[in-house]
């Protein structure tokens, strides 16, 4: 199987967007946004996983069945955070 020809400026602009991301949670860690916080850090943190997946572990250019693969994997892990937060919720602390 042939691996995909991905251009070094791809690669560029990822490591740019990488490092602006980063900064953008850092500098946003000094402001107080109340419970947005962790919602906004949350944000950054996935388009950042999303990045490396999609570019650098070359998920993008992978055939119909892994991006299938991927995406159930996604939702299940949403499935079992929804249902542990529910949990967690509904108790009487």
């Amino acid at each position: 199987m042939a691996e995909p020809v991905i251009r070094r400026k791809t690669y560029a602009l990822v490591y740019i967007a990488m490092l602006a991301l980063t900064l953008a949670t850092t500098l946003l860690a000094f402001l107080n946004m109340g419970p947005f916080n962790s919602v906004v850090a949350l944000v950054i943190a996935v388009i950042q996983a999303a990045l490396i997946a999609g570019v650098f572990m070359h998920a993008l250019y992978e055939s119909a069945l892994v991006r299938i693969i991927l995406t159930g994997s996604v939702l299940w892990f949403l499935i079992l955070i929804t249902l542990t937060m529910t949990d967690y919720l509904t108790r009487s602390h």
